[in-house]
């Protein structure tokens, strides 16, 4: 009896491993659209410029007012990384809240890549698998 129960303990931990894993990636991409909005409204609300940066040798991210105010760093999760072949580190915002720079920021996560996509004009962010 114990060894069978031993067994399904067994097959059951990398199941739930794997299934927390994906929900903090889930959490951190909702967390990080949430922030790029925080930024944008900040620099429109405050009239002044702000940006999210992308710190690839530290695995997190920062945001800024005024190019030089960090309001807020957060760390990637061990399961993300932004790759190299994203034509963007940053995401900046104008004193009025539109994006200076479009791009494409691209993620490795678990589960394969996952996409960021930022429009000129509004600000407009896109996520994508």
């Amino acid at each position: 009896m114990l060894v069978v129960l031993m067994a399904i303990v067994a097959m059951s931990i990398p199941g739930y491993q794997t299934f927390a894993v994906k929900k903090e990636e889930q959490r951190f991409f909702e967390l990080l659209q949430q922030d790029i909005y925080f930024a944008q409204s900040q620099s429109y609300s405050l009239g002044k410029t702000a940006k999210v940066v992308f710190r690839e040798t530290k695995g997190t991210y920062e945001i800024f007012t005024d190019l030089q105010s960090v309001v807020l760093s957060r760390q990637l999760p061990e399961s993300v990384a932004l790759k190299k072949t994203s034509n963007l580190n940053e995401i900046y915002f104008n004193s009025n809240g539109s994006v200076v720079q479009s791009g494409t920021f691209r993620f490795a996560t678990s589960s394969g890549e996952k996409t960021l996509v930022v429009h000129l004009g509004r600000g407009r962010v896109v996520f994508s698998e």
